[in-house]
């Protein structure tokens, strides 16, 4: 077969159809044997530059992964048919491109055979094959741009091999820097033509090297470090420049750059670090260029702690003006004019290294951490007053920019809330002096107002409750100063946020300071959706921390309250939060009576809208039941006192309405949210024993009618509530829920059916049978003929693959068994099933990570009664033959299943066996 021109055919088909056929069939060809005979034909110049690629990009590949298929007898005529290849005039360069990443496999490929000169490089073995001169630079280049990834690549494989290659390259750096030191020295950034060509190049070798080897000595680096300089003040762009290739250029010297100078062991070579950074940090100030501040950035985080010494010792006048300068240069990118990133994206550049110069303080000792910190306060104080002016909120939509700017400016502004942070750890008081003063001017814009006010919030954390001279001030100015009605929401809005801020310092400071705050948020719940739902978060916090002192303001508030409700959407965070200070706020009224009156327009406005949609058809109104009913169920939350017992009494007719509806009794997510708050009215009842009755017959109606979790969740928390009432009056409700569920458990294995598929229902009954066993066995021995279904239940869904129902199945059938003596009687007719049960999940029906409840459970057995337990083991091994073959070959395997050891043992020692079966089962 003529290889050459069916492929040549096929490429040809391939570029001209895009025929996946094609190309598949030239992947395997480009890896069969024959490759290495027809790819110099495909090479030929008279060739498309498509086939020629094809067949460069197929020498590569062959160098690089079947090198094994060349001998070494052969090795020189590769090389020179390589080289050969390389030297055609007309070569694309593309193909020229991929034929110096063969040559580069097959110098990495010939350094790495095992006869290699031990002292050889593998730049030297390069400079072998294409010896140095002027005509062969480029080719050089190429290949020393190339050698680096394909040297690391072909050892990566065999990791113990790396280590030995990375010393490889580090060693050939010092041949490297050497031809990129004549190729800088020849060429320069203002050169054209091939000078060009080469002096780019060069820029790239030395990315190269620098990316993949991160261990290059430094004295060697140093070397070519004043030639990258003298390539950053070419290349830096200038405002407006949309050159591409000059950006890339730039891009390359960058990386170059930072590569370099955040090197972690210049700290060992301090003589060598400020050398380098004031050349850079001279560079910088004289090209006047705001593009440095990336590299900058990284020179000063990587080194922060260095340039903060220098200027608190102030020993060393170079040291101290290098350091000072590189943070005038970063200030000035901090401050640069433009909205942050619509008109810039560089302010937000220095935010790292702000953190890392204040972090370093509280590393120093005294004298020099309080120098450095005087050193710092000038710096930090303008740094603010930048972050004040840049954080501004765009004064109309069309200044904000699109989607994507809009959200880069909010992690612009968050980062802005860090760093006024770091800015109080070095500024304190006096960063809070600064937001009065600015507060205070006349005639400030809106946006400054807001800003100020997002600072002043963002240190309410960091500030606490002990400072007494500023904060005063500060919210005097926000509540008397601001004229809101003059300015956008978005000032009150950010006020609202900013006093829940200080919420603690006002609860411990309430005098003359709560009146007024509350009626500015009182303002910002009834100004419009835009403030109402941080007004409401501000009125939260509020009530958390100044209950004690909310008497006289508890029946406004609640009036407000009740105006704002009707307009918030139900369920959502703003209602949650209004019912929360609802609740909080009728606890502290002063009688049942004063309670009542605003109950009404509380929970009844809930009770209300509840009933109105529940004649609605259950697909439309489902969303605003079950939010209603939220709000409801975080209103008991908040409740103490007799007022539970009224609130509950105003939500049974809408729990009554639900259970016998024909669509609502039966809808998954409503009865969810209605038994929740069930649950939670509980906990809100100050008798619950006799006031919680009226839920019995609503829980159980709900049950027969729909079985759901939930329910079971509430029937757990009643059993335990009424588990010493005389009356037992949850007693029948018990148990004909129960029966439901067993009667349910039977009719589904009864035809093979899928217990999993009610494994959240299962796992929450056998919940409320373990709930039973730990505090009142004695209501289980009232229905003494369930007992044995309730265990046999419980083996079924200890098999089941839901590690939940599974625990919660263990949980059961271990607590039953401890309940020695009173369900002893039930558990040795189930025994021996049982066992077989849990050898069978041993033996791999369920995965070993989930045999922690089969561990319990066994333990159990072997406490109460270890005989039995011996005998139904032995008699269940003789069913699982391949379980007994394992245990008898482990060593005193029957002794540590029956020793009365800790769950965890146990466990350890039946994952062990189960691994051991899925092994021998091949799973």
């Amino acid at each position: 077969m003529d290889y050459a021109t069916v492929v040549d055919d096929a490429i040809k088909q391939f570029y001209s159809m895009g025929n996946d056929e094609a190309h598949s069939w030239l992947l395997q060809v480009q890896a069969s044997p024959e490759a290495w005979h027809f790819v110099w034909q495909l090479l030929d110049p008279s060739k498309s530059s498509e086939v020629q690629f094809f067949a460069a990009t197929t020498l590569h590949a062959k160098i690089s992964k079947q090198w094994d298929e060349v001998p070494q007898i052969e090795y020189p005529m590769l090389k020179e048919r390589l080289l050969n290849s390389m030297r055609g005039t007309n070569t694309p360069i593309f193909v020229f491109a991929k034929l110096c990443q063969a040559l580069a496999a097959f110098v990495v490929n010939i350094h790495s055979a095992e006869n290699r000169e031990r002292n050889k490089s593998v730049v030297d073995e390069l400079f072998n094959i294409v010896p140095y001169s002027p005509s062969a630079l480029e080719l050089l280049l190429r290949v020393l741009v190339i050698l680096p990834a394909e040297y690391k690549k072909k050892h990566e494989v065999k990791s113990a091999n790396l280590r030995d290659a990375v010393v490889y390259l580090i060693n050939s750096w010092c041949q490297t820097v050497w031809l990129l030191q004549q190729v800088f020295s020849i060429c320069s950034p203002n050169s054209e033509g091939k000078d060009s060509t080469l002096y780019i190049l060069g820029l790239e070798c030395a990315q190269s090297w620098l990316k993949i080897i991160d261990q290059l000595p430094l004295e060697t680096t140093g070397q070519i470090y004043p030639y990258l300089l003298m390539a950053a003040a070419h290349y830096a762009p200038n405002r407006g420049d949309d050159d591409d290739e000059n950006t890339k250029n730039w891009e390359i010297v960058q990386d170059c750059l930072t590569m370099i100078v955040t090197r972690c062991e210049l700290h060992k070579r301090p003589q060598m670090f400020w050398e380098w950074a004031t050349a850079l940090v001279s560079m910088a100030k004289q090209h006047d260029r705001k593009y440095f501040c990336e590299i900058l950035t990284a020179i000063g985080e990587a080194h922060s702690r260095a340039f903060l010494i220098a200027l608190a010792e102030n020993s060393n006048e170079t040291h101290a003006w290098t350091a000072m300068h590189l943070i005038e240069l970063l200030l000035d990118c901090s401050e640069q004019k433009g909205r942050y990133p619509t008109e810039e994206t560089r302010s937000s550049i220095p935010f790292g290294f702000w953190y890392a110069l204040q972090d370093d303080l509280s590393t120093l000792d005294e004298p020099l951490e309080n120098r450095a910190l005087e050193v710092l306060k000038p710096i930090y104080f303008r740094l603010a007053q930048a972050l004040l002016r840049k954080s501004t909120l765009p004064a109309s939509p069309s200044e904000g920019g699109n989607a994507e700017e809009r959200e880069m400016f909010r992690c612009y502004r968050q980062d802005v809330v860090d760093t006024l942070d770091y800015c109080y750890k070095v500024l304190g008081t006096d960063l809070l002096a600064l937001l009065g003063q600015k507060m205070s001017l006349e005639n400030l814009a809106w946006t400054e107002i807001e800003s100020t006010l997002h600072a002043f919030k963002a240190l309410a954390e960091r500030v606490g409750t002990e400072e007494y001279c500023y904060i005063p001030a500060l919210i005097n100015l926000i509540l008397v100063r601001i004229p809101y009605h003059l300015y956008p929401e978005e000032v009150l809005k950010c006020a609202c946020s900013t006093l829940g801020a200080y919420a603690e310092w006002i609860g411990e400071h309430p005098e003359p300071w709560l009146k007024q705050v509350l009626q500015l948020v009182t303002q910002g719940l009834t100004r419009g959706s835009t403030t109402s739902p941080f007004a409401s978060m501000a009125l939260k916090d509020l009530i958390r921390e100044c209950e004690s002192h909310l008497v006289p303001y508890a029946p406004s508030i609640l009036h407000t309250i009740s105006q704002t409700l009707p307009s918030v959407e139900p369920g959502g965070r703003e209602g949650l939060r209004l019912m929360y200070a609802a609740g909080k706020l009728l606890n502290i009224l002063s009688s049942m009576e004063e309670q009542l009156v605003h109950l009404e327009a509380t929970l009844g406005l809930c009770v209300m809208k509840i009933k109105e949609l529940l004649e609605q058809p259950l697909f439309t109104a489902r969303v605003g039941v079950i939010n209603y009913l939220k709000m409801v169920t975080m209103f008991f939350t908040t409740l103490q006192g007799a007022i539970g017992k009224a609130v509950l009494d105003g939500v049974l007719p809408v729990f009554n309405r639900i259970v016998v509806h024909p669509e609502w009794s039966q809808d998954n997510a409503t009865l969810e949210a209605m038994h929740i708050c069930a649950q939670r009215s509980v906990s809100a009842l100050q008798q619950p024993e006799i006031e919680a009755r009226p839920l019995l017959p609503i829980l159980l109606t709900s049950y027969k009618i729909w079985p759901h979790p939930a329910a079971l969740n509430l029937l757990k928390q009643l059993v335990l509530l009424f588990r010493r009432d005389p009356d037992n009056v949850v007693g029948p409700v018990l148990a004909e829920m129960s029966s439901i569920t067993l009667n349910g458990v039977k009719a589904c294995r009864s035809v093979q059916g899928d217990l999993s598929e009610w494994s959240d229902l299962l796992e929450a009954y056998l919940d409320v049978l373990t709930q039973i066993c730990k505090k009142n066995t004695r209501i289980l021995l009232q229905i003494p003929d369930q007992i044995p279904d309730m265990l046999q239940c419980g083996i079924a869904c200890l098999i089941l693959p839901e590690t939940a129902t599974a625990k919660a199945a263990g949980h059961f059938l271990s607590h039953a068994i401890m309940q020695s003596p009173h369900l002893q009687t039930f558990i040795q007719p189930i025994g021996q099933e049982l066992v077989s049960a849990i050898l069978h999940c041993v033996s791999g029906a369920v995965p070993h990570n989930n045999l922690d409840p089969h561990a319990e459970v066994l333990l159990a057995l072997n406490k109460t009664c270890s005989e039995w337990t011996a005998q139904w083991l032995r008699i269940g091994l003789e069913n699982q033959r391949n379980l007994a073959t394992i245990m008898l070959q482990r060593e005193n395997m029957t002794r540590i299943l029956m020793e009365r050891t800790r769950a965890t043992r146990l466990c350890e020692v039946l994952k062990e066996i189960s691994i051991q079966c899925r092994q021998k089962k091949g799973l």
